[in-house]
């Protein structure tokens, strides 16, 4: 077979799941890269228009729907785990225990499985390159 043909039987990006390591409080979490369906309906829903100034998007949100999209363990989107925290939502539960700087770190390294350049993985700079 050739590389090419070797490349393409590979799994599909939606059965790809990666072990990051976050810190030590939290360790390691299983994750899976966002489709390009995916990382498009994120950007789509973080878009806001702001008259003449153009469009706005709110990095923030972006982030909590990267995070809480593609953590698979733990599985923070379990209706029972859900009740017990007193969330309705997995992005409403890492709001509320990950500092914004954890929720931006494992945002990029979701990014960078999800073929984003590891070593060029700004995910402010791909959000700007998005509000254009």
């Amino acid at each position: 077979m050739s590389d090419l043909q070797d490349f393409l039987a590979l799994p599909d990006v939606s059965d790809i799941t990666k072990e990051i390591y976050i810190n030590e409080q939290f360790g390691t979490f299983k994750v899976k890269p966002a489709t390009e369906e995916q990382w498009s309906n994120y950007r789509n829903r973080c878009r806001s228009k702001i008259g003449k100034k153009g469009v706005d998007f709110n990095v923030s949100k972006f982030n909590l729907l990267v995070v809480a999209g593609h953590i698979i363990e733990p599985n923070f989107s379990d209706a029972e785990f859900l009740s017990q925290v007193g969330c309705s939502t997995a992005g409403e539960f890492i709001a509320r225990k990950f500092l914004p700087g954890i929720i931006q770190d494992i945002a990029d390294k979701i990014a960078a499985i999800s073929g984003f350049d590891a070593e060029d993985n700004d995910i402010n700079e791909k959000i700007e390159e998005a509000k254009d």
